[in-house]
């Protein structure tokens, strides 16, 4: 706005100067127009000029403090200038005319400019504060819209309790983030629910497992308390109670590994093929089991590892085991194979296999397969052989044999095993 004003000051300068400066050189018709334009823009109360003596000449301007020697020098100088006080505009053009030189000035007072300064800002004023309530307001209401799908989540889940908690959450929403977030949050849900099952098995399998040599020990107690027994008697009650106190510190061991609070054990070297054939003499003797084993090595060495003698049994005859459980006491095949920087251990059934969905899950603790429902087991015994080999450092996979059965290899890094 003071650019404008100050555009149009100069424009009646130059007005004013043509008024006074070119009056001898115009036609009567040029003097009337120049006139009667000046008399429409500006009062000659607010003209002046002054001659190269710093003399007001012409105009009937009144001289103020506000016009000195520097301001009409700068004009001089720059051939314009303008000037802005607390009450006037002023524009000045110097102009060269055949009567001499004068800085011809123009003013304007600033009391209309101020009062449509002060109504404007009244007006952005309103307009802002207006504009920030609407805004508020739309915000609010917006902010309800934008956030009702994340609302009905969160008064799902405040609706969540110990008999809905594992339902999914449901939304309707199509917005990618929210539909992202939803099954996010539904898959940690069921994780949660997955380690609470992991839980309550090992619960019922500790309970149930310490339950079984507590019960017999107390039995014992109470038979032979009834009545009094002679040396011999009491000689084989300690060995039936030793007999369980054995069962139940190796239940609290399997129990340790599978919650991962026990993590070290004596190593020393071993012959991982004389491990092997005590597996394979028990399995014989125990379960009358049918099994061919072949030891591929042409360096014996490669057999002795460092390892724990009594973990490594557990493991192995766990796996074992299952082989023969699965496949109905059917043939079972171990083989050991010497590679170049491994050995391997094959255990090969022909039993149900396991199905395709089960493969990532079958190691997990408690986990049983699909196809097991006629099968006696608590899902636990290739959890602790997993536990147990990775402490050993053994690579474990588990694969379907083909045409029906499963392979399990156990590969020993020489590096890291050997002794």
């Amino acid at each position: 706005m003071e650019h404008e004003k100050l555009e149009t000051l100069e424009n009646k300068a130059l007005l004013a100067a043509i008024y006074y400066l070119e009056h001898d050189e115009q036609s009567e018709v040029e003097k009337n127009f120049t006139s009667s334009k000046l008399k429409e823009s500006i009062s000659k109360s607010h003209i002046a000029l002054y001659n190269m003596n710093n003399v007001l000449e012409r105009g009937e301007m009144s001289e103020s403090n506000e016009i000195d020697i520097a301001f009409l020098d700068d004009v001089r100088s720059n051939k314009k200038q303008n000037l802005i006080t607390d009450h006037f505009f002023y524009s000045a053009v110097f102009y060269q005319d055949n009567e001499g030189d004068f800085v011809v000035i123009a003013r304007e007072t600033k009391n209309e400019f101020n009062a449509n300064s002060k109504l404007l800002l009244e007006v952005l004023f309103l307009v802002s504060l207006v504009g920030m309530i609407v805004i508020f307001f739309s915000s609010l209401f917006l902010g309800r819209w934008a956030f009702k799908p994340l609302t009905n989540i969160i008064n799902q889940i405040k609706n969540k309790n110990n008999q809905n908690f594992t339902e999914p959450i449901v939304t309707t929403d199509q917005y990618t983030e929210i539909t992202d977030l939803v099954s996010a949050y539904n898959v940690f849900v069921n994780r949660i629910d997955q380690t609470f099952q992991v839980q309550k098995n090992f619960i019922d399998y500790v309970s149930h497992e310490i339950r079984t040599p507590i019960t017999a020990l107390l039995g014992t107690l109470e038979v032979t308390n009834t009545k009094d027994r002679t040396p011999i008697e009491y000689r084989e009650t300690i060995h039936v109670l030793k007999q369980y106190v054995v069962e139940l510190e190796h239940t609290i061991d399997n129990m340790m590994l599978l919650s991962g609070a026990k993590t070290t054990f004596e190593f020393k070297p071993i012959r991982i093929d004389e491990i092997i054939w005590e597996v394979v003499e028990q399995a014989i003797l125990y379960h009358k089991a049918t099994i061919e084993v072949a030891i591929n090595v042409t360096n014996p060495d490669v057999l002795q590892i460092n390892a724990n003698a009594q973990l490594l049994h557990l493991a192995i005859n766990n796996l074992v085991s299952n082989a023969i459980k699965y496949s109905n006491n059917d043939l079972v095949i171990i083989k050991l194979e010497e590679n170049e920087n491994t050995v391997s251990i094959f255990i090969i059934d022909h039993g149900i296999g396991i199905p395709e969905n089960d493969l990532n899950k079958i190691m997990q603790n408690f986990y049983r397969g699909q196809n097991t429902q006629n099968f006696d087991g608590k899902g636990i015994g290739l959890s602790i052989a997993q536990v147990i080999l990775k402490l050993h450092h053994i690579a474990l996979t588990i694969k379907n044999n083909t045409p029906k059965g499963t392979c399990i290899e156990l590969i020993i890094d020489k590096k890291s095993t050997q002794v």
